[in-house]
């Protein structure tokens, strides 16, 4: 059964916006790597040690949400293909 255009809307925008969330998380961790000692640091962690292992983290973090986005992205258009292929077929019927 093809996707409604609400469906189709949803699901890119869900893309959209876990592809923007992985920049964030990817823009906070080299920040915190780059900048271990500024303010915003200060304030959430108690040495520059934990500056240094969050930034990692929420790299890794921001690559893994990243590749999940793209992954769900091929899934769908996928599906979009399979649906054109089925129409086509049903149409020439």
């Amino acid at each position: 059964m093809p996707k409604r255009d609400s469906q189709k809307y949803y699901s890119i925008s869900v893309i959209i916006i876990a592809g923007l969330m992985s920049v964030a998380y990817i823009g906070i961790g080299i920040f915190l790597i780059i900048v271990p000692d500024s303010a915003f640091a200060q304030v959430f962690f108690p040495s520059i040690k934990w500056s240094y292992a969050w930034g990692a983290i929420l790299i890794i973090y921001g690559l893994y949400r990243g590749y999940r986005a793209i992954e769900k992205y091929k899934e769908d258009t996928e599906e979009e293909k399979e649906e054109d292929e089925y129409r086509y077929y049903d149409n020439k019927k």
